[in-house]
């Protein structure tokens, strides 16, 4: 990053703190008078009437790994690091997250291409029920084994593909068996947890996504692929002093890939289909604070999915670790959202 980008970089970094800083010492005033519940015999503490609102950074992107007896291709979009805005309100949540320029490592667009992403997240967190959806599209990938098809150096440019596009939806729900557990004060931050608990948590997650390489009419390929997979999790928080929290969540999970596989070629297009099993594992640990007006906190997840593909040696495997930073800041809600509002 040149000194230009860097002070660029950096005042608005300075800016976003600002105004986060102001935000704060008014919701300070604001909160001070507002009441909570504390239910289920002192573990939860409830917020209702106020409105969470959190900034967030993450490495979260979607990549593709594919491996035979003899290569592999490994594609990454050119967008490391992503910035998160969300609102919560009680039991729902919306968020919307996009990968700026001026974020460190995002905009090196001449060894790694030209990347687009943007995301749209909602999601629902009841007393034992909880759903969520997410729309997904990144556009622009380069290969990361680059140097395993051509001689490469570092600094010189890797093979990119611009018109590589990805586009899905992915929906999630599951089941909190504990209710002396309290998942929004993880999502949704509307809710504080106040002495330790844990929770099993059965996951059901369905995703279906299109990838399509655009750049030409043939010797290109296009899919469409529906995956779900269910699985038992378990999640706990340790609360160390009130307002600090410890937590660590795992999933394991079964399920299945369908791929309908289009290759564009010059006498027409081929497709074929394919089904495999698929397995998943997630763990997810971190550490937070948690106060009545003001939360922060970080979180690391590691990810590993594994397939098989069907009538082919070719092995399919996704293993990524994504970490989580957040802000946020609690406010009184309008009186309209308070007259209306449902725990």
């Amino acid at each position: 990053m040149c000194e230009a980008a860097k002070k660029i970089y950096f005042i608005r970094i300075a800016l976003i703190s600002a105004v986060f800083t102001i935000l704060f010492l008014k919701a300070e005033a604001q909160i001070s008078n507002t009441l909570s519940n504390i239910y289920e015999e002192g573990w939860i503490e409830k917020m209702n009437g106020i409105i969470a609102a959190d900034i967030s950074f993450n490495n979260s992107y979607e990549t593709f790994r594919v491996e035979t007896p003899s290569n592999k291709t490994i594609l990454y979009p050119n967008t490391p690091n992503n910035l998160r805005l969300k609102l919560h309100y009680e039991f729902i949540s919306l968020g919307v997250q996009f990968a700026p320029d001026f974020l460190p490592g995002n905009g090196d667009n001449d060894s790694k291409g030209e990347t687009t992403a943007f995301q749209l997240n909602a999601a629902l967190v009841f007393k034992n029920w909880f759903s969520n959806i997410t729309y997904s599209k990144v556009q622009g990938y380069y290969l990361k084994n680059t140097d395993d098809y051509i001689n490469w150096t570092k600094g010189d440019a890797f093979i990119q593909f611009p018109d590589l596009n990805y586009e899905g939806v992915s929906i999630s729900s599951g089941y909190i068996h504990n209710s002396k557990f309290s998942l929004r004060s993880l999502t949704t931050q509307t809710e504080r947890q106040l002495k330790s608990a844990g929770s099993f948590m059965p996951v059901f997650n369905f995703e279906y996504y299109r990838i399509n390489d655009k750049s030409n009419s043939v010797n290109t390929q296009k899919s469409k692929n529906i995956e779900f997979h269910i699985g038992p999790g378990y999640a706990h928080t340790f609360v160390l002093k009130e307002k600090i929290y410890a937590s660590i969540g795992m999933l394991a999970s079964i399920g299945y890939l369908n791929t309908k596989l289009t290759t564009r070629t010059e006498g027409g297009n081929f497709v074929t289909n394919q089904n495999n099993l698929l397995l998943r594992a997630d763990c997810k640990i971190g550490m937070g604070y948690n106060s009545s007006k003001f939360y922060t906190g970080v979180f690391t997840t590691l990810s590993d999915t594994w397939f098989k593909q069907e009538n082919t040696t070719a092995r399919n495997t996704e293993t990524n670790v994504f970490y989580h930073i957040f802000f946020g800041m609690r406010f009184n809600a309008p009186n309209l959202f308070k007259k209306k509002g449902k725990g």
